[in-house]
């Protein structure tokens, strides 16, 4: 990108680029070097091994070609400024675009799975949050997911409806979201004041609710309930993330 950032102020010039990567012996770059003199070319490079970089830099004194270091000059400017010794370490910007890639994914099948969509992958899943309508799994599925790069499936519990059997048979950790009903009722109030009246916002309706949704987290095994009462989705997001190393150390 930098480079033809560069090229493109040119307007007589029509570049041709040819990119050489994975370079990490001699060998190699002393046949770019042969292959850039035949043309008349350029050679620029982006070498974070030092030992790669002192040996060209000797070399390039014998060629017969124009070589021009991209990276060492910032390496050692920016060490200086800070008195600090770089890596050298190659591949890290290539892992840390692999770690991008792993964070979209996580974040797709967050989407994907959201609402109880999506059921016949939870075993795919690294988190499934349960709960009635209002608890926050949403929001703390994607709190989760792009502050962790995990894959969180959130299901709802409704009354009178069984989960789907996939959440009984699937071994991924499981936490169901407890609330008191005064919270849930003030909650949905706040949410539907201009939809008019409904059950949905009914205490006597919200504790039959939350009832049903206890006894159907008492029949799913491995379950671990939260009470989010008075918790933020950050909170409740690190007790998730707290039982989930407690799980790892006793594995």
């Amino acid at each position: 990108m930098v480079i033809t950032a560069v090229l493109v102020q040119f307007k007589g010039i029509k570049p041709v680029l040819k990119k050489f990567p994975y370079i990490r012996t001699h060998e190699q770059i002393k046949t770019i070097m042969a292959q850039a003199a035949d043309v008349q070319g350029i050679i620029i490079y982006s070498f974070v091994s030092q030992q790669l970089r002192s040996w060209i830099r000797r070399e390039k004194r014998k060629a017969d070609v124009l070589i021009i270091d991209l990276l060492g000059p910032l390496l050692e400017r920016i060490g200086k400024l800070w008195n600090m010794i770089p890596e050298f370490s190659p591949g890290l910007a290539k892992r840390i675009g692999e770690e991008s890639i792993r964070l979209a994914e996580s974040i797709d099948f967050t989407l994907r799975h959201d609402d109880g969509q999506a059921v016949e992958s939870l075993d795919q899943a690294d988190i499934v949050i349960l709960g009635v309508s209002r608890t926050s799994k949403t929001p703390t599925s994607l709190y989760l997911s792009c502050n962790n790069n995990l894959k969180v499936a959130n299901v709802p519990i409704i009354q009178g409806i069984n989960p789907p059997e996939e959440i009984y048979e699937v071994n991924v950790q499981k936490v169901g979201l407890a609330i008191s009903p005064e919270r849930l009722a003030f909650i949905r109030e706040r949410r539907m004041k201009y939809a008019g009246e409904s059950d949905y916002q009914d205490l006597s309706h919200i504790k039959k609710e939350l009832e049903f949704c206890r006894r159907t987290f008492h029949k799913i095994k491995n379950l671990n309930i939260i009470d989010v009462t008075y918790s933020s989705i950050e909170e409740v997001a690190n007790k998730i993330l707290e039982l989930r190393q407690e799980k790892d150390r006793r594995y």
